[in-house]
């Protein structure tokens, strides 16, 4: 395996100082170094298309091409910056892309990730992106390679990198939380705290997992929940589309810090739209936990102060499970558009399972419980 110090060891020889993109679980050991080291300016970036426009700007200031790092599937964001800003037809700006394979054909992953993984490479071709796999026997001569293709054709390069390639790597780092509920805690208290006649949307990762597996033990239908996967941040999308129904049934949004940053704009459609049906749980812990736990930005922003200013007309947040019970009956209650932020505390159970459904049978037990 590769040594995630190596690696960036080697990268800051090669002349590279800035790191950027978005968590992947495929080199999460990586990003976790980056994150714990002052090697290089390492941003987290909301998602991938900021990501590309952060290493345009730099490499505009610094005349030095940064690495973006992002999975297969955010990938396909990047489309809009490289084509028609960072490509050679447009400014021809270097940086180098770390993409993690996901759904490599022949290696068990899950639904979301399999059509990506499979037309990953001949959408480089496509696009007419140089690229290179990494291989652990070959990677300084492929970094230097990679370099070299930059500072000759300033335009973007892609390093792929496949499942299983790089070691762990553990931070010394330890992260302070006031938070009492863990994720599934808090999910428990909200499915016992709301009507049977709402419907919830989750996001990927977790959260759908959890919800699963809490239906599971109460013993309960799945058909209330869409379960999400993939398309990280588009629950609250989702959620919105489904009140568009003519319908009586509340819509809960159960979000994380993480995917509701990432498509923060959603929160403005929302608020202009002010379905009264609509109630926005972000479950918030600070962190990427799906790809490793990396760190999100959510430390440092009020989603309150955020929900209000889009034109949320009732917004508040909780850390406990006494006032988590009572906001819920107030969102049950009120008939206003509705955000709940609910700190949580990192961390799962470690026999945390997966959906034993299909996304195709969830979406058919979903449409035919909403048209009751």
């Amino acid at each position: 395996m590769i040594s995630p110090v190596d690696f960036s060891t080697m990268l800051h020889k090669l002349g590279f100082e800035t790191t950027v993109g978005v968590p992947d679980s495929t080199f999460k050991g990586l990003i976790s170094y980056f994150s714990s080291q002052d090697l290089f300016r390492h941003v987290i970036a909301s998602n991938e298309c900021e990501a590309m426009g952060i290493a345009a700007g730099y490499y505009l200031a610094h005349n030095k091409p940064a690495l973006v790092y992002m999975q297969n599937s955010g990938f396909c964001k990047t489309l809009n910056p490289y084509t028609s800003m960072l490509s050679e037809d447009v400014y021809g700006i270097p940086a180098l892309l770390l993409v993690g394979w996901r759904g490599e054909p022949g290696q068990k992953d899950e639904p979301q990730h399999k059509m990506m993984g499979r037309i990953m490479l001949d959408l480089f071709k496509v696009l007419e992106i140089e690229y290179t796999v990494l291989e652990e026997s070959q990677w300084e001569n492929q970094l230097i390679a990679a370099r070299d293709y930059l500072n000759r054709f300033h335009r973007p390069y892609i390093i792929a990198v496949k499942s299983n390639l790089f070691d762990e790597f553990n931070s010394a780092k330890k992260e302070e939380s006031h938070a009492t509920m863990t994720r599934e805690e808090a999910l428990n208290i909200i499915v016992e705290n709301v009507s049977n006649r709402a419907v919830f949307i989750s996001t990927t990762g977790k959260t759908s997992r959890e919800l699963f597996e809490i239906r599971e033990q109460r013993r309960q239908s799945h058909g209330s929940d869409f379960y999400t996967v993939g398309s990280m941040g588009c629950a609250s999308a989702i959620a919105f589309g489904v009140g568009l129904a003519e319908s009586d049934r509340k819509v809960f949004i159960l979000d994380g810090d993480g995917a509701a940053i990432m498509q923060l704009g959603t929160m403005a459609t929302i608020g202009h739209y002010k379905n009264s049906r609509l109630k926005h749980i972000i479950l918030d812990n600070h962190a990427h936990e799906s790809t490793g736990g990396q760190p999100t930005v959510s430390a440092g922003i009020d989603f309150v102060a955020i929900g209000r200013a889009c034109g949320y007309e009732y917004a508040a947040a909780v850390d406990n499970a006494a006032d988590l019970e009572k906001s819920l009956q107030i969102l049950e209650n009120n008939n206003q558009l509705s955000l709940l932020v609910v700190q949580i505390k990192k961390g799962s159970r470690p026999d945390l399972g997966r959906p034993t459904t299909t996304p195709q049978e969830n979406r058919d037990a979903f449409t035919g419980y909403f048209r009751q």
